[in-house]
């Protein structure tokens, strides 16, 4: 049937090809060339071999070979082309395919779908003709183009097309916690009504998480801030999908603080003390636990450590009833929920306080002692124990000594200028409170000190009196006083003189806030000398003349001498006479 060209011998496997090329030609059915093929023309290109068919009778081509024909491989078929290659028809939407082959527009183009993976393609006859199509169902597209001599592209790539389908999934989280802590668990459910029966995989927002799960349900153990996000999931069987479902916000926030408080704060005979522990959303599933706070020696650490009361643990109440109270102590609660019992951090130390200075332990206040104008308290601790510690309710102030032991009796100092109001107690390291006294600085305040150079001030110099008023400001205006006699009330501290005279000399004193100082005594000293001429001696013939430059002396009242050219007496002189 074939002869070869005189100068090559055929390859019994080129001869094969050719059989298969030829028997592809007449069916006009052609598939994409294998590895077997690609390797025969490769070798052909490789050994420039010519194959020529001596006789054909092909009935299907228009134009029967001629000698000099060559034949046609499959591989060299034009490919149509499909876009898009993926998408997701929303509910109700469509989406438009196009389809185009490469060199020519000269083709007929003809439209394939596989309802689902692994199905056969069915041709689309109404759209024959088509270059551009709608379409509104999912499956797998493909499309050939056929040229007016009945020639057939190879097959287009693949276009997945996903439709929604009018059903949605239903997300649901547990437990149901409106905000999530560290270290918490929870778990979300994807649910789908109408879709029983159906095999599901699952897609999951955020996008971040793996998707198509085959489990409806996702677990997340020991959350962190990675977990923070919108959750959402949908259904997907083979190329459908459901709607999304709901959105579940979950917020990953810091371990929760709860916040205690007792009532009353101040103990009476026979009164019960009621603790309440509050946290955010108390309906979310809390139990709560309750300790005792005892004082901790080693005070570079937390201050107490914590005892659990009697029956103190896990209760679903978010509070707690103490009989029996008679001396200070300090509680502290703990909220915990969830099946692993997650717990928070524990609460501030809350206190209550007894004034009960009769038991063993005993705190005293007083005397008052003052140092270099400032006033300080003495507060004593008494008791059992060799070492003590002054502590102070609300902290924001100091007392220096409030968070040190001190052994035997304690007795801490504090500055009525720095420190604050507040309630002072001891603690013992006997893990004993002492009575508390709510000290007001107020009652222990002498009023303002009025501030005067301790030696005699020079006249003609600058002089700052200023009134210490020893305590935080609160009232407005300063009064200062010269001999009794009101001088300035504003709100300065201070009363300045810019040249200080001789008749500034006398008692001062300062009033704020009701408070009078204790009158200071100001000394002015003279820097001029005691009058030595008289006024006929300045004239032209005087010693004091301006021309002259002999030096007097003269003695003063205290039997000092003082010596004085005569230009500069003259020249003090008229300056006075000036001023």
């Amino acid at each position: 049937m074939f002869e070869m060209a005189p100068y090559k011998m055929l390859h019994p496997l080129l001869f094969l090809s050719a059989l298969i090329a030829l028997a592809e030609q007449r069916s006009h059915t052609f598939r994409s060339p294998g590895p077997v093929e690609r390797l025969l023309r490769l070798e052909q290109q490789l050994a420039g071999f010519e194959i020529r068919p001596k006789h054909t009778t092909h009935t299907k081509l228009a134009v029967p070979f001629s000698d000099d024909a060559q034949v046609k491989y499959p591989f060299d078929t034009p490919t149509a082309t499909l876009r898009p290659t993926r998408y997701e028809i929303p509910l109700g939407g469509n989406v438009t395919l196009s389809c185009f082959v490469d060199g020519s527009d000269n083709w007929t183009i003809l439209w394939y779908r596989a309802a689902t993976y692994g199905s056969k393609d069915e041709p689309m006859t109404e759209y024959e003709g088509k270059k551009a199509i709608n379409v509104s169902q999912g499956g797998i597209y493909h499309c050939r183009g056929r040229s007016d001599s009945g020639s057939i592209t190879h097959q287009s790539n693949a276009a997945i097309i996903e439709d929604t389908l009018p059903i949605a999934a239903i997300l649901t989280m547990k437990p149901n916690w409106t905000k999530i802590y560290m270290g918490e668990t929870f778990t979300v459910r994807c649910d789908i009504q109408g879709g029983e029966g159906t095999y599901w995989s699952y897609d999951w927002r955020p996008k971040r998480f793996t998707t198509y799960y085959t489990t409806n349900e996702r677990t997340f153990h020991n959350v962190g801030w990675e977990d923070n996000g919108d959750y959402q999931c949908r259904g997907k069987t083979d190329l459908s999908f459901t709607q999304w479902s709901n959105v579940i916000p979950v917020t990953v926030s810091f371990k929760l603080h709860p916040v205690l408080t007792v009532s009353p704060s101040w103990l009476s005979p026979g009164a019960s003390v009621t603790l309440d522990c509050e946290v955010e959303y108390p309906s979310e599933g809390w139990s709560f636990s309750w300790y005792k706070a005892v004082p901790y020696y080693k005070i570079t650490e937390e201050p107490y450590t914590y005892e659990l009361l009697p029956d103190g643990s896990k209760t679903a109440q978010s509070s707690y009833i103490i009989t029996g109270q008679t001396s200070t102590a300090a509680y502290v609660c703990r909220a915990e929920r969830g099946s692993n019992y997650y717990y928070t951090y524990y609460s501030d130390p809350k206190f209550v306080w007894s004034a009960d200075a009769s038991s063993a332990v005993s705190l005293t206040v007083g005397p008052v002692v003052q140092r270099l104008g400032y006033d300080f308290v003495k507060l004593t601790c008494k008791g059992n124990s060799s070492s003590w510690r002054v502590r102070k309710f609300p902290e924001n102030g100091r007392p220096y000594c409030s968070n040190y032991w001190e052994s035997g009796e304690s007795v801490c100092t504090i500055d009525t200028t720095y420190s604050d109001d507040g309630v002072y107690w001891c603690e013992s390291m006997l893990k004993e409170f002492s009575n508390a006294v709510n000290i007001t600085l107020q009652d222990f305040y002498s009023g303002p000190l009025m501030v005067i150079p301790v030696d005699p001030v020079n006249e003609g110099t600058f002089v700052s009196l200023s009134c210490n008023l020893r305590r935080k400001r609160i009232f407005p205006n300063v009064a200062f006083y010269h001999n009794d006699k009101l001088i300035q009330n504003d709100s300065r501290e201070e009363l300045n003189f810019l040249a200080v005279s001789k008749s500034d000399e006398g008692f001062y004193k300062c009033q704020y806030s009701g408070k009078e100082s204790p009158s200071r005594y100001m000394t002015v000293k003279s820097t001029v000398p005691p009058e030595i001429f008289s006024q006929s001696e300045s004239s032209e013939n005087s010693p004091l003349h301006p021309d002259n430059a002999a030096v007097y002396e003269s003695a003063n009242k205290d039997g000092r001498h003082w010596k004085w050219s005569v230009r500069r007496a003259v020249a003090a002189k008229q300056k006075r006479i000036l001023l």
